[in-house]
């Protein structure tokens, strides 16, 4: 079943810790950019006491503000990167509102990586639907999949993916077919097939399903 809801305490924990991992790289650029300049300048005094024309001293100058521009750069815009996801967090802790799909299911069929792109399934649901997803924040572990469990999805300002989480509840479950190699990617790559990058729920059994996605 895919519905939207507020957020929960685990989920808004997860945002937290983010918040704190930012905080963390920020105080590293600003150590960053402390030592560069440090470091710049120290080069820099040590070169000025070997220069031996007027000429050289202005390059030597020029190369110091440079260089520390360089780090000051850096710096900056890894504080803008930052910024822009604060406040991307911001909106969605007040927006509080996640798309779920909770799924109650045994039956699954996974496409197994051929290279980076990561793990999909298709999962069998109640009430004749199929729920398809996957990618790299899919991979097995020693509790998903299970038989019970939930996919929860929350975006940013620009709509951008700042929580995506399985939350596993029931007994960890085998596949009932594994789809891999070229199979895989006639899937994939068939318009009838539902965007990978996306939560999906489509009516159908997944058998019926896989034959027309893969004419």
């Amino acid at each position: 079943m895919k519905l939207q809801r507020p957020l929960k305490d685990k989920e808004l924990k997860i945002l937290d810790k983010r918040l704190n991992q930012l905080d963390r790289n920020f105080k590293s650029q600003k150590r960053f950019l402390f030592f560069w300049t440090l470091l710049v300048f120290v080069v820099g005094t040590f070169a000025y006491f070997k220069m031996d024309s007027t000429s050289k001293v202005l390059l030597l100058v020029a190369t110091v503000v440079i260089y520390i521009g360089i780090g000051a750069w850096v710096t900056g815009k890894e504080y803008l990167k930052q910024q822009k996801e604060r406040k991307s967090i911001a909106f969605l802790k007040n927006k509080n509102l996640v798309t779920v799909v909770e799924v109650n299911s045994d039956l699954y069929y996974e496409l197994k990586e051929h290279e980076d792109e990561g793990v999909h399934y298709l999962f069998q649901l109640p009430d004749n639907k199929v729920f398809s997803f996957g990618g790299q924040d899919f991979y097995p572990n020693r509790k998903f999949p299970s038989d019970k469990f939930e996919v929860v999805e929350g975006r940013g300002l620009n709509n951008e993916i700042l929580l995506l989480e399985t939350f596993s509840y029931g007994k960890k479950i085998k596949p009932t077919r594994v789809i891999a190699g070229q199979e895989k990617w006639n899937l994939l790559n068939n318009s009838n097939y539902p965007d990978p990058e996306k939560l999906t729920v489509v009516d159908g059994r997944i058998e019926d399903y896989l034959q027309v996605a893969a004419t």
